[in-house]
């Protein structure tokens, strides 16, 4: 009987020993790229333990606070090095931006605009369901159904968006793909409005407008004066157009973090870009939209944190960028 404990034993203290071996099960640590329901209407992805991208899908009509708090959707952004969040939410200067955020605050439609910039009158961007999600070691994807509602709750355009996000070239960074399709629910519609107040934007953090510490990176033949460009729509709207892409870098808590954000060269013209002191950029365009003939937007989105990177280094990364692109038409 006493043999047989022994043998027991040393059989239950091997597996034990291989059981700690294996990658997965060290003092539970997790690997790879995995999506995490944080609370309902709050996605994040991580990267092992190590937060990446939080989707904001909830809404809450229950109070007045709270309808303003989940009246558009948006994804969060976390420091690839401190793991800290480092885009805006509800709140601080201009409460409607917020993270990586797509809307036009003139959305025309049968002989009336909507607001979907400010969500005023009623108009709200809904999370419907998830399409699809998937993760592994190289990269973690999502794809969301989301309603551009009337105050009635009818949807004026339903959004189709993908966002993927691997682990970026540069070391401590993310690289964040962005792709949109738009499609009309209420005949022709036009996407309309100003560089300050439409398409696809990034917001850092409430501590960058507090700071105005935000400064840019532009592409050879545009101003390459660090502080922001601001533009005039009224007086110069073919001012600063077409750019391609824009990056910006600014610093929370004595860490540095830089955005690029490459645009894919298919967009309508001209795509006006907008730099903010505060930490607002991004660019938009007019568009026509009907049942027939959606609008599909691509983007990416590389944030790293340390040293800023060249203009040489972000025009490369937009050439590779456009690269890819071209290899999967």
């Amino acid at each position: 009987m006493k043999l047989k404990v022994i043998f027991l034993s040393i059989a239950v203290l091997t597996v034990s020993i291989f059981s700690f071996s294996a990658p997965q099960s060290i003092a539970g640590e997790k690997t790879g790229f995995q999506w995490v329901e944080t609370e309902k209407g709050i996605t994040d992805l991580k990267f092992g333990d190590q937060p990446v991208l939080r989707y904001m899908h909830a809404y809450d009509t229950s109070t007045d606070d709270r309808a303003k708090e989940t009246y558009k959707v948006f994804h969060h952004v976390f420091g690839p090095k401190s793991g800290k969040l480092i885009t805006k939410g509800p709140g601080g200067l201009y409460t409607h931006h917020r993270g990586l955020f797509m809307a036009w605050n003139k959305t025309g439609f049968e002989g009336k605009s909507l607001d979907f910039w400010h969500c005023t009158k009623g108009a709200h961007q809904r999370h419907e369901k998830f399409l699809k999600q998937s993760a592994d070691d190289k990269s973690g994807s999502m794809t969301a159904e989301i309603h551009w509602n009337d105050a009635e709750g009818k949807p004026v355009v339903v959004e189709t968006r993908t966002v993927t996000v691997s682990k970026g070239a540069a070391k401590n960074s993310w690289q964040i793909d962005w792709s949109t399709k738009l499609e009309s629910k209420r005949g022709k519609i036009t996407f309309n409005g100003d560089r300050q107040h439409a398409g696809f934007q990034f917001r850092a953090a409430q501590a960058v407008a507090e700071s105005k510490n935000a400064t840019y990176i532009r592409p050879t033949g545009y101003p390459q004066d660090p502080k922001p460009y601001q533009v005039n729509d009224s007086t110069d709207p073919e001012k600063h157009a077409d750019l391609g892409w824009l990056a910006m870098t600014y610093e929370i808590d004595d860490s540095r973090y830089s955005v690029e954000y490459l645009e894919a060269p298919n967009h309508p013209n001209l795509s006006r870009y907008s730099e903010r002191p505060y930490g607002r950029f991004g660019a938009f365009f007019v568009a026509v939209l009907s049942p027939e003939k959606p609008l599909e937007m691509q983007y990416r989105v590389i944030v790293s944190e340390g040293k800023a990177p060249t203009q040489a280094n972000v025009q490369k990364h937009y050439e590779t960028f456009l690269a890819d692109i071209a290899g999967k038409k």
